[in-house]
């Protein structure tokens, strides 16, 4: 709540002229910001801020007028909808890919699937993004270069290159990860035991390999589900996707102080709530993992 409120106070811009225009005169502007609180110190208004969010209330839109919460909730369905995709997807492609490469672990594959990944891994996710909406929208045609329909499933024709973009970068990182984990895992002295024993190859891969070496891999997917909250402002900004990462866009080029407070907040919430999911799912899955 500090850094949110602290960093868009600190950064130029007057909601209240901005608001106006250009063109306002300073007594309007003036007028207007003693109208909408902003006349006052600056802890007199973090001190009604907080007391507002232990009310339940975030505030309302400086620019117009709608309530923050109301709008948090109209476009974070949308971010929602394809982070939550592109996690899904990421990790069905991931699982047999970093598996698979992890246990054979030949020098040729290993060297082609480091090669790629850091590739991927290296490139910014805008480019990526530029370079899908030359190939996919204007050579091919398969997907809108921008807009949005919110039916369904005319919207998939929008969705689906933000989504495999997204995957594309996630497969990168939690592949690369799991396939470490496996090869460490190869390594522990239970994987020779259950060799020994002759376990069946199904519960041998899924409770000697697979299970000690996915702790690792979901607490990383928990981190990456939070910080693609962070990548949606580009991606959303691209693709002109009415998702909340635009929304925090544009209410920070307006100094909207309710609306960007109020979307940093979420973001931060959902970002210790996720972690904290995270860990619970890595001891379940492993519990030589210390909470």
């Amino acid at each position: 709540m500090v850094i949110a409120f602290s960093l868009i106070r600190l950064s130029p811009g007057d909601p209240a002229a901005a608001r106006l225009g250009a063109g306002a005169e300073t007594e309007a502007v003036e007028a207007l910001r003693e109208q909408l609180g902003l006349n006052k110190g600056a802890l007199e208004q973090f001190i009604n801020y907080m007391a507002g969010i232990f009310r339940g209330d975030l505030g309302v839109s400086l620019v117009n007028g709608v309530d923050v919460l109301e709008t948090i909730q109209r476009t974070f369905p949308l971010t929602l909808i394809y982070i939550t995709l592109s996690v899904l997807f990421a990790f069905i492609i991931s699982i047999p890919v970093g598996t698979i490469i992890g246990w054979s672990n030949k020098a040729t594959a290993v060297y082609i699937f480091r090669g790629i990944t850091a590739i991927i891994i290296a490139t910014p996710n805008f480019f990526i993004a530029m370079v899908a909406i030359l190939i996919f929208s204007v050579q091919r045609n398969w997907a809108p270069v921008f807009g949005y329909v919110s039916e369904f499933p005319e919207n998939l024709k929008y969705l689906w290159l933000p989504i495999a973009i997204n995957t594309l970068i996630l497969v990168a990182i939690i592949s690369r990860v799991l396939h470490t984990s496996v090869v460490d895992t190869r390594e522990e002295e239970f994987v020779e035991t259950g060799i020994i024993r002759g376990v069946s190859r199904p519960r041998f891969f899924w409770f000697y390999i697979l299970k000690p070496s996915l702790a690792p891999t979901v607490v990383l997917m928990s981190y990456m589900m939070a910080t693609m909250l962070g990548a949606t402002v580009i991606l959303e900004t691209i693709f002109s996707l009415p998702g909340i990462g635009r929304e925090l866009v544009g209410a920070v080029l307006a100094s909207d102080y309710p609306m960007v407070q109020g979307i940093l907040l979420m973001f931060g919430v959902i970002t210790v709530l996720l972690s904290f999911i995270g860990d619970l799912l890595a001891y379940a899955l492993d519990r030589r993992v210390k909470i």
